[in-house]
């Protein structure tokens, strides 16, 4: 295998927008997936923070890239437009809709609608329109915009846009159904008030190491993932932080797509045209 630098991005942290965001960015080779990099950041300067690194190939991001076609239709009539024909007309129409106009019009569509691959394959992901905890509708919007930051002539957005040569492929990917996949005990490692944090950082430590054994636990059934590699010293990053846990998560599901896409449900293979302008979670099946 020839190595190739991967990462994954949590943009979920904060309501605020810039969104605070946490990048890791690791190494795949023979030896595994090796962790290079954990850095807290920011949506409005994690572009720099991708373009420092020279050879990245992949990005997994866990949260939607874009919204039910349905609601899109509603958002073309409303700015009096016939329709959206790509994702790239979708995100140009965010980039120009300040975030309180466009929470207007998904209080006036009124429904909740989840996408095609929300539901594909089993998955249970909340609809890119939910406004109560989480806040998807906030989280998407910030997220396609920060994506349309993003230098053009290198990223390109999976499945929406063509391949770049040598360029970086952005997929959407969720944390929860790789750990599904895995067969790992769910174990919830997010902080909640009343609740000691250092319990909550002995869940975090419970979480990494289940990702670190998998190979010792079933090497036959996962034997095309890499290992998990992680240095003592970026553990405590972690430790200390469930969105760079989310992050980690999103990087060793990129790992795992870059090393064996067969594993991974085809974006076409469900024949919905909708996924054109919806996206696609990419799962391990």
């Amino acid at each position: 295998m020839s190595d190739k630098v991967i990462a994954g991005a949590d943009l979920t942290g904060t309501k605020e927008n810039p969104n605070e965001a946490w990048l890791v960015v690791a190494r795949l080779s023979n030896v595994g997936l090796e962790i290079l990099d954990v850095k807290k950041t920011g949506s409005h300067v994690i572009g720099k923070d991708l373009a420092a690194h020279k050879t990245l190939s992949l990005l997994g991001v866990d949260c939607p890239l874009s919204f039910p076609s349905a609601f899109l239709d509603f958002v073309a009539v409303k700015k009096i437009k016939k329709g959206y024909n790509s994702w790239q007309e979708v995100v140009e129409e965010l980039v120009f809709t300040p975030y309180d106009e466009f929470l207007a019009i998904a209080k006036e569509f009124g429904k909740e609608p989840k996408r095609v691959t929300d539901t594909a394959g089993g998955g249970t992901a909340h609809s890119p329109l939910r406004r109560a905890n989480p806040n998807m509708l906030h989280i998407t919007y910030h997220t396609m915009r920060t994506l349309a930051s993003l230098d053009p002539s290198r990223f390109f957005v999976q499945p929406f846009q063509d391949a770049i040569p040598f360029g970086v492929g952005v997929m959407e990917v969720q944390p929860s159904d790789t750990f599904k996949y895995l067969g790992l005990q769910h174990i919830d490692y997010k902080s909640k008030p009343k609740v000691d944090e250092a319990l909550v950082e002995a869940q975090r430590e419970k979480v990494i190491q289940n990702l670190i054994n998998i190979k010792e636990r079933k090497a036959l059934t996962f034997k095309d993932f890499p290992p998990l590699v992680i240095q003592k010293h970026f553990k405590h990053n972690f430790l200390h932080n469930e969105h760079a846990v989310d992050a980690l998560l999103s990087c060793y599901t990129t790992g795992m797509y870059a090393a064996a896409p067969g594993h991974f449900d085809d974006p076409f293979a469900c024949d919905a045209l909708e996924v054109l302008l919806e996206g696609w979670i990419y799962r391990a099946h």
